[in-house]
């Protein structure tokens, strides 16, 4: 099975039946697929992938930003572009993905 990491668990968003995850444009996520959920190594739970949102950094807005992170839209930009600093010659110009995902018991 497919696993999704997390190094943190952004606005305590684990704990919760459905959550998102802000990650760059891959063909490892497909809509309805189970993959196991992993927080710094520890299994948490499987989860579907319930939908997919391609954007760009810039169409993050105040509401993504803060239900993904906990952070403001200025703070999520500012850690996403820290977070890619070395990965990407132009941030802007790379896609990324929301996905919606929701536990499976």
């Amino acid at each position: 099975m497919k696993k999704i990491s997390f190094s943190y668990n952004w606005n305590n968003k684990l704990n919760c039946n459905c959550f998102t995850t802000f990650r760059v444009k891959s063909e490892k996520y497909n809509i309805g697929e189970t993959y196991e959920i992993y927080l710094n190594n520890v299994f948490i739970s499987n989860a579907k992938i319930i939908d997919i949102k391609t954007l760009k950094l810039k169409d993050v807005n105040e509401w993504i930003a803060r239900l993904d992170s906990g952070y403001s839209q200025f703070e999520f930009d500012k850690l996403v572009r820290t977070m890619y600093k070395n990965k990407f010659q132009n941030i802007d110009d790379v896609d990324f993905v929301l996905l919606l995902l929701e536990k499976i018991n």
